[in-house]
């Protein structure tokens, strides 16, 4: 979005869709989660004092964000609180058209939550942290559990993903491809055959630290819900352990991820089988982060990847306790 652009035309058609006065824009405060899930987004005050997160959402996704602003609204009445809820316009709708000349399309406004940045990677030594995220987790287990609904039903299949990832990248990058052949071939004997099998659950699908609003010593809110739905139930604590280890492999180990993982098993709300599967589960995951570096073309970021893929790998049985 141009940032010649009068920001004014767009605050007082906003303003009128939603019932609130909006007055500028906030640009010296800064957002969590990725700035590329939508098209533009600012923090915006209202006359009132109240800050907003005012974005532009693709025409191209804007049926699934009306799913997921469903979903979270969903479960914020069956008592998840932790998580930031769509607000409606004045027509009820959680994303609507605004027609102010260049600004035109689709927007969607929620409440701004501000945060304590991340003293990285330090904070990986804040056993707090993991059972926070423990507690998180468990909570959105039970919600679901308790209704006996996934609130958005969308699978996925992590095995179908790394195939499809690997295949094209044979073809297109051979030498990037031979550097990745020993964990695809791990994954193909010791996690493929059984991924289907896995007990399956609503997951956030892309839970990180990152996608975390920290308070002093407490979660204020999860973000980026945008790969949310049905998944091995384990899905989410490989994702964050995978990422966790990524900022720094003794993470692994770490106070985070062992109080995450002590807490986690005393709720007993996974089988067997899906802590049996989670460090192949970990490194799988790791291909959906390895297309984000391919896409970027970032070299550097490629090798890390591989390299910590292979120290997964070497030490898969060690690192959950």
């Amino acid at each position: 979005m141009p940032t010649e652009l009068n920001p004014q035309d767009l605050l007082v058609a906003a303003s009128h869709r939603w019932g609130i006065e909006m007055t500028r824009l906030r640009s010296d405060l800064s957002l969590a989660g990725s700035p590329e899930r939508t098209a533009w987004r600012s923090v915006v005050e209202a006359g009132d004092n109240r800050l907003f997160i005012l974005e532009k959402i693709p025409s191209q996704v804007y049926s699934r964000k009306r799913r997921i602003a469903a979903t979270l609204q969903w479960l914020s009445e069956n008592g998840l609180h932790q998580i930031v809820t769509c607000l409606p316009d004045v027509d009820n709708e959680t994303i609507t058209l605004i027609n102010a000349g260049m600004w035109h399309g689709l927007w969607q406004l929620s409440p701004y939550v501000a945060g304590i940045n991340l003293d990285r990677p330090a904070y990986a030594l804040d056993d707090w942290r993991g059972e926070a995220a423990a507690e998180f987790l468990i909570h959105l287990d039970n919600i679901c559990k308790k209704h006996h609904a996934e609130p958005y039903n969308e699978s996925f299949s992590i095995a179908v993903y790394c195939r499809t990832l690997f295949s094209t990248l044979t073809d297109q990058h051979p030498d990037i491809a031979a550097a990745f052949r020993p964990f695809m071939d791990h994954l193909e004997a010791h996690f493929f055959p059984i991924h289907d099998q896995l007990p399956m659950g609503f997951c956030h699908g892309d839970f990180h630290p990152l996608n975390i609003i920290w308070g002093q010593q407490d979660i204020r809110a999860v973000i980026d819900w945008e790969f949310c739905g049905s998944k091995p139930d384990i899905y989410d604590l490989a994702n964050l352990l995978g990422c966790l280890g990524m900022e720094d492999p003794r993470s692994l180990t770490g106070a985070f991820s062992g109080r995450l993982i002590h807490c986690l098993r005393k709720a007993n709300i996974f089988c067997d089988a899906s802590w049996n599967a989670l460090p192949d589960l970990t490194i799988a995951i790791r291909f959906a982060w390895l297309s984000e570096w391919l896409r970027k073309n970032d070299r550097p970021m490629i090798g890390l990847e591989a390299d910590y893929m292979a120290l997964l790998l070497k030490h898969r049985s060690k690192w959950i306790h």
